[in-house]
């Protein structure tokens, strides 16, 4: 009950951020189920399986979700279709946070300011990937511990280009013509030495070694990957290795620009590998910018795309008949993105994002009417008899509005419960 609590006040905090700039936030997400069908499919799931992939599709695609930031608190409410399906609000004050919803209608419940640092702190210290503790990852720490290292690394690479001698003429990409073309020669051994230097420097250092070992760790855990603590290091080191090694031997980039003092580009390098070939471009066009990469070892082409135009941002990663893109665009009060995995020609999740100024809580945080329950009451005892009062409300009154919205607007949803509850009883 502690996590349970710790996670709902975490979910508070989390979309108060996401108003921070705005007073009422709605989000709506969408799958496609067709799409959905396919991925999963291509990753071995049977076709009785698949069959609860349009319900799921129908919930989400229904689903809304507004959150509403006032001067001591927020409200959250969801919607199906437009139809108001569940409020959460809270208040804090000095006492603590009030949390009042219709899922339990005729409560209140309080927790007190002792009780929600507890309870953020042990959130926090239990996320694979958060905290301060082993295995957790400090963004703050990170970027101190390793900015002696990494930024003389990036002056000698930002400095490794030898402009050679400018060439008049016309050059043509993309329908943009360039006047002025000069070739670039990049000193290679000098950008290895440093990338070698940096690897020693940090392999030296005990502090950065550990700071590594415990984020890998902690990410090893949070997806199942067996981590071997022993060899660690030596892997480490062998990658970092491994990477320096494949850093072309040669490398010269084409740069095209205006003569006129214009700050677009576009340049272009395909330095040839050891065991393959690379490619990449990049044009500049006023606030537009599109890169491109590309590499092939063996047979296999690795290509990432990744552009800024009007507004849009787009990134895409394809490999093995693997892809992954994601398309963002920017608005006034609105955001929007799109993920396309495996299947390049319709996303499989759409987000829209809308803000606005202004927002009122709706939900009363009165205690007039209403059996007021400390939380910490609920997780010294569930079996007490003000904790079945509440469950009982959320029972009797709280589920029964969420499974009307639920039934008349996404009845598939619906019917798959009904279902499931009386095969259950």
């Amino acid at each position: 009950m502690k996590k349970l609590f710790a996670l709902i006040l975490a979910l508070l905090m989390a979309l108060s951020c996401l108003s921070a700039l705005a007073d009422t936030v709605y989000t709506k997400v969408s799958i496609d189920p067709e799409v959905a069908k396919g991925v999963l499919s291509g990753f071995g799931m049977e076709d009785d399986q698949l069959a609860m992939v349009d319900p799921v599709a129908a919930l989400v695609n229904a689903l809304g979700v507004k959150v509403i930031t006032v001067d001591d608190g927020a409200q959250i409410d969801l919607d199906l279709n437009g139809t108001d399906a569940l409020s959460l609000g809270f208040a804090a004050d000095d006492a603590g946070i009030n949390v009042a919803s219709t899922l339990f209608p005729n409560y209140l419940v309080t927790i007190s300011q002792e009780t929600i640092t507890q309870m953020m702190e042990q959130f926090a210290a239990n996320m694979p990937a958060g905290g301060s503790g082993e295995g957790g990852f400090d963004a703050t720490a990170f970027q101190e511990m390793f900015a002696k290292y990494y930024e003389p690394f990036m002056e000698v690479v930002t400095s490794a280009g030898q402009p050679g001698e400018a060439v008049t003429g016309e050059y043509e990409f993309d329908g943009v013509v360039y006047d002025t073309y000069v070739p670039v020669t990049i000193d290679v051994d000098a950008i290895k030495a440093a990338a070698k230097d940096m690897m020693d420097q940090i392999m030296a250092d005990p502090a950065a070694v550990g700071m590594i070992k415990g984020y890998v760790q902690g990410m090893s855990q949070s997806t199942g990957e067996e981590f071997n603590e022993e060899t660690f290091e030596a892997d480490f080191k062998a990658g970092f290795e491994e990477w320096i090694a494949h850093i072309p031997a040669e490398m010269t980039v084409d740069f095209y620009a205006h003569s006129d003092g214009s700050e677009d580009f576009y340049m272009t390098a395909s330095p040839e590998l050891e065991e393959g070939t690379m490619f990449f471009d990049m044009t500049m066009n006023g606030e537009n910018m599109k890169m491109n990469f590309t590499m092939t070892v063996d047979g296999e082409e690795m290509a990432c795309v990744f552009a800024m135009e009007d507004g849009t941002v787009t990134m895409s990663f394809e490999m093995s008949g693997m892809y992954m893109g994601m398309v963002m665009s920017f608005a006034e009060n609105q955001f929007a993105m799109d993920i396309y995995f495996l299947n390049a020609d319709a996303p499989l999740v759409s987000v829209t994002v809308e803000s606005a100024e202004g927002g009122e809580r709706t939900l009363s945080m009165d205690a007039e009417g209403k059996t007021v329950l400390a939380a910490e009451e609920l997780m010294q005892d569930m079996n007490s008899e003000a904790a079945q009062g509440l469950f009982g409300d959320i029972m009797g009154n709280g589920l029964g509005t969420l499974m009307g919205a639920l039934s008349e607007q996404v009845p598939e949803v619906a019917g798959l419960l009904s279902g499931g509850a009386a095969m259950a009883g």
